[in-house]
Formats: structure tokens, C-alpha cells, sequence
């Protein structure tokens, strides 16, 4: 089989060894990342990363959203400049910071993104040459032919019998992917560099991922260094040979073997929450309303049908594997990314997720308190009272005048049910910590007492404080009557504050938990011994 073949298979096929062992003599990493830091706003994302890839290693990097991948692929990649103090190194040279993108091919340093970044209306030679054409030297206009043939050796040699001439929109999503991988590594030297695939398996359907894999393993066995960065975790205990773990903008866990993982110890690496929480259900017990809250057919994602029904004063969990589809779940039902199903809240009209908008969420009393506070829940640059008050002015303000007294009185309650600090109205958002700023998202939109409130791993990145301060007011929303569900891998915070936990596995509910849960039932239910493993 040619690497770019589409033969389906369930799972990765096993992952040989790295092209350079610890057995050999010590030779520069092909990529290292040295105390790399960034900050916006004055928060901190990404404190003083640092991994190293071997000549010839496929090495995973894995986290949940928000824990400072991207951040630091831009910062490899020249998309954001880091922070002074940090280093990046390609075969023992130093590249950045700064890095320059324009001069990243020279550098070593290769990107496949997730969207491939292909034009589909152009040609696959076009797409691969786009910025490095052969061009006439009197006339300087493009050289198509020796484009051409510079794009017949890079299809060549990954085993490929595309035609440069071809439509990209004609091309199968893995040989899409080929144009991409092609684009990365033409005119460079076979074995050389570093390809960083960025979430790029996402891109392409499962049966054509083991040509994709095998693409990888093909550039490795040259000597080329892989970063593959990805939700996946089957994915990278079967394709890699070690692993770097971030969580909350840290690296915790660099080079670990991933032989020596399996698909629970490997989720736990990038969840890394220990201790227990009080038992918040015994402590508030379910206080159900009448009425039924109904979610139908959601899909979009890795979500292929998500069906639920909530009780008004019920708090449901949704769990899952990190390639279960949990990550997507939340930004659907808020109305963020594109979705399919529906929504019925008690006696109102259904909302059609296929043609709505986080307006209509609202106006049905669905509230979304995403997992990217910084981007998707607040605006860091306004006060704690403007955040608060924002979604409330359209009910409680005029046109001409928005009312002073009851922003002053909302903002005091948010500030002092959350224990806020500093207990400031006029305090920019951006100078909070991460836990004070998730309790002014918490306190926003549950001022509006939303009949559903959709939390999206709401304690991530938070202190142990403000972790059972969220946790207490999620439990006292259902008391007053809110349908809470809330979407976590935090298997401690469910065990804690939920009634009921619906599993996630290959994108629809699998199982259904009860009280009395605890996190090692979660962690059971999640990973079933029939189901871990590298497979």
C-alpha cells in the first residue's frame, strides 16, 4: 500500500521505533522549545513550555482546549512573537523568537493546520508552489513546467500519482491532505526539518486516516522530525513514540514513552486533576420544577447524535474521551459552531440549531458559558460591571439611558455571591486571575436565571477556591429552578455536583450514570476495560 492509499482500517497500525534512540550517541534535537511564555492582557497562557523532538520522532502533543497548544504552535510558527526569555532551536540554531514567516522553510519548520489552508477552486501545482513559483528570468512570469516537475518529485517521492493539473476541489479529503503535506516539504532534502501537523487529522475521514498515518511514518523513517499535535488519544498511543502533556498554559509531562501509556493513564496525564470535592448533591439536593427541557439530534463535529432530557432543578453531566466528541459538544448546543437538532424549552417553540443563533438561545432561555472565557465569555478590557450588565441591558436599560442603580446592585450580588477580588465594579477584567474572571462569567449569565445553562468545563484553569465557588453556584442555579448540563472531563467536579452522567463514546450517549457517583465509577463508565488500550 502506497502511503497516501485510502484502505480503511479501525486503528493505527503499531508505530515503529523512533528513527534516533537514546542508545546512540547524543546528536541535537531536531526541534527544541526553550522556556517559551506568552501573555495577553496581562494573563498569563503559556508559562515557560519547553519540549524537544529527536531526528526522526513523531512526537504527540496533547491537551484539552485552553491548556496552551495553540498558543504555543503560534509561537513556533511566528503567528504571535513570545514573550522575552524563551528560545526556539532547529538542529541546535536558533530560530526565534522572533520568528519570521516568511522565513520558516529556510528554518526548518513546517505547518499542516487543520483547514489544510488549500484553495479549492486552484490547482493541485498551484496550491503546492503558491509563494515559491519558478519564474522566466527576463520576462519573470511563472515557469509552469518546472513547477510542474518540482511538484512531480514531491509526489513521487511520498509514493503519490496525483495530477499536478488537477482541481483541489476534485481530490479525495487524504489526498487533499497530501497536497498540504507536499506544499511543507518541497525542495527540501529528504529527512530534514520539522512537519507540525496541527489538528490535522480532524480534517480527514476515518477511513482514510491509515494512509494518513502512514504518511507520517514515512517522513519519520527519513529522519524528519513530526510534532503531531491532537485530541485523538487512540491516535497518539498508536502513531507516536513519546508525548508532552500542557494543562493550564504548563507543560507538565514532556517525553514520556507513550509505551508505556495506555488510553486511561494517557487521560489522565492531560486531565491531572486530583482530590475530592464535597459531595454537593447530598449537600443541595435536587429540588425538580415542573417542565422538561429537550435536546434532539445534535450533531456537528466529532457529535454524530446528541439526545438528552433535563429537568428543570437537574444537573446532567456529559463526559467522555478526549475523541469522544466532548470537546465539541457545548460550542453546538450554544449556537457557537454550526450545528444540526433542536432544542425545546418546556413550553416554548423548538429552536432549530441549524438555522439559529446565540440570540435565539436566549430569547428561549439557553445560556452558554463557554470554555474559552477569554475569547468566546468576556471582554477583557471593560470593567467586572460592564461584563455583568451586558446581556441585561436590552431587558432592564432604555435606548437613550441604561440605569445606574441596577448595574451597581447586580454587580455588587455577582461580586459578593462569588467572593470576586478584588470586590471592584470598575476593575478591568483583564487584571483578574483566571478564577475571578470565570466567577464574573458565572455571575453574568446566571443573573439572567436562564431555564438551561450549558457549562463548557467550567473549572478549568481556576484555583481550588474558585473551583467549589463555581461548582456551589451550579448547584444552587439548579435548586432555583435552572436545567444545568454540564459538559466536563473533570470527573471529580461531576462526582460532586451532578444528579446523572451521559458518557460520550464515538459521538453519541453510550451510558448513563446515577447517583451515588464517584470519580473512579466516571472513570470506569468512560474507559470500560473492553475499551482502553491502545488498540
Amino acid at each position: 500500500m502506497h502511503p497516501l492509499s485510502t484502505e480503511s482500517g479501525a486503528s493505527p497500525a503499531p508505530r515503529p521505533g523512533p528513527h534516533h534512540t537514546a542508545d546512540r550517541p547524543a546528536v541535537p534535537a531536531r526541534l527544541e522549545v526553550r522556556d517559551l511564555s506568552k501573555t495577553f492582557a496581562g494573563v498569563t497562557v503559556l508559562d515557560r513550555a519547553t519540549m524537544s523532538i529527536a531526528p526522526g520522532e513523531i512526537h504527540a502533543l496533547v491537551g484539552q482546549n485552553g491548556s496552551g497548544k495553540s498558543t504555543l504552535i503560534k509561537l513556533v510558527s511566528g503567528v504571535h512573537r513570545a514573550d522575552p526569555g524563551g528560545e526556539i532551536l532547529v538542529d541546535g540554531e536558533h530560530v526565534g523568537p522572533p520568528v519570521h514567516p516568511r522565513r520558516l522553510f529556510e528554518q526548518g519548520l513546517a505547518f499542516v493546520h487543520q483547514d489544510l489552508g488549500l484553495v479549492p477552486d486552484l490547482s493541485v501545482r498551484e496550491n503546492v508552489r503558491v509563494g515559491r513559483h519558478a519564474t522566466r528570468r527576463l520576462t519573470g512570469w511563472i515557469d509552469r513546467r518546472r513547477d510542474r516537475e518540482a511538484v512531480r518529485r514531491t509526489f513521487e517521492f511520498l509514493g503519490l500519482p496525483l495530477d499536478p493539473d488537477a482541481k483541489v476541489a476534485s481530490l479525495q479529503p487524504s489526498e487533499r491532505v497530501a497536497v498540504a503535506v507536499a506544499r511543507a516539504l518541497q525542495d527540501r532534502e529528504a529527512g530534514s526539518g520539522v512537519v507540525v501537523f496541527d489538528e490535522s487529522s480532524r480534517a480527514i475521514p476515518r477511513e482514510s486516516l491509515p494512509a494518513f498515518y502512514d504518511m507520517i511514518r514515512l517522513l519519520a523513517s527519513q529522519g524528519t522530525a513530526v510534532l503531531l499535535v491532537s485530541h485523538n488519544l487512540k491516535e497518539v498511543l498508536a502513531v507516536t513514540h513519546r508525548v508532552t502533556a500542557l494543562r493550564n498554559g504548563r507543560v507538565v509531562e514532556t517525553g514520556v514513552p507513550t509505551a508505556d501509556l495506555d488510553e486511561a493513564a494517557l487521560t489522565r496525564l492531560v486531565l491531572g486533576r486530583e482530590g475530592r470535592l464535597d459531595n454537593l448533591v447530598a449537600t443541595l439536593p435536587a429540588r425538580l420544577a415542573p417542565g422538561t427541557i429537550q435536546i434532539d439530534g445534535v450533531a456537528g463535529g466529532r457529535v454524530r447524535d446528541f439526545s438528552a432530557r433535563i429537568t428543570p432543578g437537574e444537573v446532567v453531566g456529559v463526559t467522555g474521551a478526549i475523541d469522544s466528541g466532548l470537546p465539541d459538544l457545548a460550542a453546538l448546543l450554544g449556537a457557537v459552531r454550526p450545528a444540526e437538532g433542536r432544542i425545546a424549552v418546556e413550553d416554548r417553540p423548538a429552536v432549530d440549531l441549524a438555522g439559529a443563533g446565540v440570540p435565539d438561545l436566549m430569547a428561549a432561555g439557553v445560556a452558554l458559558i463557554p470554555q474559552d472565557r477569554a475569547a468566546q465569555g468576556l471582554a477583557l478590557s471593560l470593567t467586572v460591571e460592564e461584563n455583568v450588565t451586558a446581556p441585561h441591558l436590552m431587558n432592564r436599560g432604555h435606548v437613550w439611558w441604561t440605569g445606574r442603580k441596577w448595574r451597581h446592585d447586580e454587580t455588587d450580588y455577582v461580586l459578593d455571591t462569588f467572593e470576586v477580588r478584588p470586590r471592584q465594579r470598575d476593575a478591568v477584567v483583564a487584571t483578574l486571575s483566571g478564577g475571578n474572571q470565570q466567577k464574573v462569567l458565572m455571575g453574568k449569565w446566571l443573573l439572567g436565571r436562564p431555564r438551561l445553562l450549558i457549562l463548557d468545563d467550567p473549572t478549568q484553569a481556576v484555583d481550588v477556591g474558585a473551583r467549589s465557588a463555581i461548582l456551589h453556584a451550579t448547584r444552587q442555579a439548579a435548586q432555583q429552578g435552572t436545567a444545568v448540563l454540564l459538559c466536563s472531563s473533570e470527573v471529580e467536579d461531576l462526582a460532586a455536583v451532578c444528579d446523572r452522567v451521559l458518557v460520550l463514546v464515538d459521538g453519541e450517549v453510550a451510558r448513563e450514570l446515577v447517583v451515588p457517583l464517584t470519580p473512579e465509577s466516571i472513570l470506569d463508565a468512560t474507559f470500560p476495560p473492553a475499551a482502553g488500550g491502545a488498540a
